[in-house]
């Protein structure tokens, strides 16, 4: 593929494709999951070559794990009882044949260099995808001491589970430093091999678990692995199956800072270790696990024993998970992830939990491609499967099925439990030796049955009706703010990773941006913190309260490069990200979480001022309007405004208003004359030719010389009027309600389009003809009808804003003109509207059951032994 692909954007790098909305939530089966990873991933994979002789691990894997020093035992002091070597092959059976079943043989033949465990070396069967060894019992003891159990073929992914755990435990038993940590709980599983994991619409099953629970999700996954016998290349189902994995875990885990894959490759020999974060990806040199069984054997033991730093998660955050009886929250804000439909670079929410209509949980749904997988979960939950609860007092019921959260299921497969050879009492997360970190792991909670985990229980995250108040903590600089909720998480591989949390510190709420910027230079990754400053005090705009770079556990700057060998490839060279942490305040909730019509033009008339107030008197462009940047603030004492977030992108006019390519906005909103610039420069990056396929292999090609737009306020103009017609077109009410009548092929379908020239002509066409109008006027819902009027003259408006930028005044008297028509009480009118028809429903019913009633013809006679005759009763009557 041609060097095309890339721009330098101000001294880094950007994909154009990183310019491009990518799904939020890929549905759909592996190929649709596939094509998009492999978008994202783009030459911005690494693959190391043979490590030296200083870094064995290769340079990757020797930083990761670098906080995991213990010293581990010499492999061939490694014993295990001979009747737990559940797979034996005829080399085994005769070194062992004199052996009792009780005696202690090596796990490794240091002779042969062979390990004394018959793993897999030939390709599975196509009818059963099992091998002839027989299943060993559903588990080991605490001692690795096997059961019975029935024999039945066990399939390749069975057989390297039980191995990992096996190793894992002689190791452990060598050297009981390794039991310090209470993560070495984990253990290896292939309960998922043939029953899809919850977590993905994605019809993919994992190979193996790495878990101390039965049941598992997408949300709590710390370690997935790959086995083939194939040969190891980049396009190998493998491979792609990995990047799924990456892309599920990070979306589902969004406050990890990397994600790791194991994959085994050419007859199960080389092992892999594939690493992921918000960069791209880095591929470990390959490792024989006949010849190198230490490196083997240090990889297994860094996974299984390592903090959770070496497996990608970050310290200066951590979450409590507390088991506790569903509650009811009356006044509960779930973000909706999933639109628009395609990931956005700008992918960041502040919102408030202010919503008036509880959101349901997400339902579960099936997971993703074959996998090594470790989790973790409570200590108080059992190893096997649990008895019957006894019955408690019954609890209140949900409002609706939707809210109820779902039982979780035991997992059919097997495991190595080390229950009892872990401290029970163990609640800290990880080791940790720095003072802040130290504060942070002192305020886990003491209670027996939570844990603090970076992890939080379902209950709390994603998005739940259910989540408790507090769920964590999070660390900026040495302050520990407590997390009250997470409002919003961006998915993907390759993007800003942004985070929003709720926190609070003394009394008082605000709101934490936790995202990787691309670029380490302090110019670069600093400027949104620039652009907050010099916007400060203008009202809609947040306010900075601190910032951070974050730092890992030794100190250093938490930043992409440190994982990648120097030098770097061209193709790489720039899209390094840093992580940076703000605090910010006030609360806001979404633009589409209006209460009412004239709340939501009010606000799109104050989003209007904002960017006039930033143009005119901070000399500022914003650069994104978007459906997750424009929000609404509750002021004090009553009232709201609009507000305006997501600063990253924002520049100081220039004189001739070009700016370098990159931070230009997100696709659906994009206006039209962004959209036929980055066209015409995609156009000539292809060389007029579209690519067959996507190289994810970084390489030496060049870049282009710097790449630049013609941008100015009109464009953001254009973008706040197609944010306004998405949330007439997408939703169906206030309070965030979306619209589920929609069929395919809208009109903000066609805008969310990755190729650029089409979505540049269906805008362009949009403003072009009469039927696009009568389009849109059908298309909007009927609860927006009022605000169809404002629709086609805010349309006609921006006609010719390509030749003729439009201006601010011409937007926000049109915006007031339609905002004094609006009727101040429309929530009174909706409620009086709402009683009105059910107070017809009651009368409808009323009437229906008195009509259905049956009334005596006649009353009957009284008897003269009441001293009435029956003439008198008669005439009484």
């Amino acid at each position: 593929m041609p060097p095309q692909f890339f721009f330098r954007t101000g001294g880094y790098r950007i994909k154009l494709s990183s310019l491009v909305s990518l799904p939020a939530a890929v549905s759909g089966d592996a190929l649709t999951m596939n094509k998009y990873t492999a978008e994202e991933l783009n030459r911005l994979v690494t693959q190391e070559d043979e490590p030296s002789n200083s870094q064995s691990l290769g340079h990757m894997l020797s930083h990761i794990f670098q906080p995991f020093s213990i010293p581990l035992p010499d492999l061939s002091t490694l014993q295990i009882p001979l009747k737990n070597i559940l797979y034996h092959n005829e080399r085994t059976k005769a070194k062992f044949s004199k052996n009792s079943p009780d005696d202690l043989v090596p796990l490794y033949d240091t002779d042969a260099q062979l390990w004394n465990w018959d793993l897999p070396t030939l390709a599975p069967t196509n009818e059963s995808e099992s091998t002839t060894h027989s299943q060993p019992p559903e588990s080991l003891d605490s001692e690795g001491n096997a059961g019975t159990g029935e024999t039945a073929k066990a399939t390749h992914e069975e057989i390297f589970s039980s191995f990992f755990n096996a190793l894992a435990i002689c190791l452990a038993k060598a050297e009981p430093k390794l039991l310090a940590n209470p993560t070495a709980t984990r253990t290896w599983t292939a309960a998922h091999a043939h029953k899809a994991l919850p977590g993905s619409e994605v019809k993919r099953k994992p190979d193996l678990l790495l878990s101390d629970e039965i049941t598992a999700n997408w949300g709590n996954i710390r370690v997935s692995a790959e086995l083939t016998h194939s040969s190891y290349q980049p396009a190998l189902r493998l491979v792609k199956a990995a990047d799924s994995h990456a892309y599920l875990m990070l979306s589902e885990q969004p406050w990890r800072r990397f994600a790791l894959v194991l994959s085994l490759t050419n007859e199960y020999r080389e092992l892999r270790v594939l690493f992921y974060d918000h960069a791209g990806g880095v591929v470990s040199p390959a490792f024989n696990i006949y010849q190198k069984p230490s490196i083997v054997a240090h990889i297994i033991a860094a996974l299984r024993f390592g903090s959770l730093e070496c497996i990608g998660y970050d310290l200066t955050v951590s979450f409590t998970r507390h088991i506790s009886p569903p509650q009811r929250h009356a006044n509960n804000y779930r973000p909706i992830k999933n639109l628009p439909a395609k990931r956005q670079p700008a992918d960041h929410v502040m919102a408030a939990a202010t919503s008036e209509l509880p959101y349901p949980p997400p339902g579960d749904v099936e997971g993703a491609p074959s996998a090594v997988i470790e989790m973790i979960y409570p200590d108080s939950e059992p190893e096997s499967e649990p008895e019957p609860e006894p019955e408690l007092e019954p609890e209140p019921e949900p409002e609706s099925e939707s809210e109820s959260e779902s039982e979780p299921h035991a997992d059919d497969g097997m495991h190595v439990s080390m229950k009892n050879l872990e401290d029970p009492h163990l609640v800290q997360a990880t080791a940790i030796s720095s003072t802040p970190l130290l504060n942070l792991a002192s305020q886990a909670p003491e209670e027996p049955d939570s844990i603090y985990s970076a992890t939080p229980h379902p209950s709390q995250f994603p998005y739940s009706a259910q989540s408790p108040e507090p769920c964590g903590k999070i660390r900026v600089r040495d302050t520990i703010y407590t997390i009250t909720r997470i409002l919003f998480a961006s998915r993907g591989l390759v993007s800003r990773g942004t985070v929003c949390y709720l926190v609070s510190l003394d009394d008082k709420e605000f709101i934490i941006k936790d995202h990787w910027v691309q670029g380490k230079e302090d110019q670069v990754i600093l400027n949104e913190i620039e652009m907050l400053k010099r916007m400060s005090g203008v009202p809609g705009v947040p306010e900075l309260v601190d910032w951070w770079v974050v730092e890992r556990s030794n100190g250093e700057p938490d930043v992409t490069s440190k994982y990648r060998k120097q030098p770097q490839r061209l193709s790489i060279a720039g899209t390094s990200r840093s992580h940076v942490r703000l605090v910010l305040t006030p609360c806001a909730r979404p633009l589409h979480m209006f209460r009412t019509l004239k709340e939501f033009v009010k606000a799109l008339r104050d989003i209007v001022i904002i960017q006039r107030t930033a143009v005119e008197e901070r000399k500022v462009l914003h650069r994104d309007c978007s459906l997750n940047n424009a929000m609404i603030v509750d002021l004090l004492g009553g009232g709201s405004k609009g507000f305006l977030i997501d600063w990253e992108f924002a520049v100081r006019i220039n004189p001739d208003l070009k700016y370098a390519i990159g931070g230009t906005g997100t696709i659906p909103f994009m206006s039209r004359g962004l959209l036929a610039q980055l066209s015409d420069a995609q156009q000539a990056a292809l060389g007029g030719k579209k690519p067959k396929y996507i190289p994810k292999t970084s390489s030496n090609a060049l870049a282009l010389p710097v790449s630049h737009v013609i941008q100015c306020f009109s464009d953001d103009l254009e973008s706040l009027f197609f944010v306004f017609i998405w949330i007439c077109i997408k939703f169906c009410g206030p309070h965030g309600q979306v619209r589920q009548d929609m069929i395919g092929n809208s009109i903000p379908d066609r805008w969310n389009n990755m190729d650029l020239e089409s979505c540049a002509a269906f805008k362009g066409n949009f403003f072009a003809t009469k039927k696009e109008e009568r389009r849109l006027v059908d298309e909007i819902h009927p609860y927006f009808k009022d605000l169809i009027p404002l629709a086609k003259e805010w349309r006609m408006a921006l006609k010719d804003n390509m030749e003729n930028p439009v201006s601010f005044n011409t937007i926000l008297t049109l915006l007031n003109t339609h905002l004094d028509r609006l009727p101040d009480d429309e929530e009174l009118i909706s409620t009086v509207e709402t009683l009105r028809k059910s107070a017809a429903i009651l009368a409808d019913r009323v009437e229906k059951r008195a009509a259905s009633q049956s009334f005596p013809m006649e009353l009957p006679k009284r008897r003269k032994a009441d001293g009435i005759s029956e003439t008198d009763n008669e005439s009484d009557g």
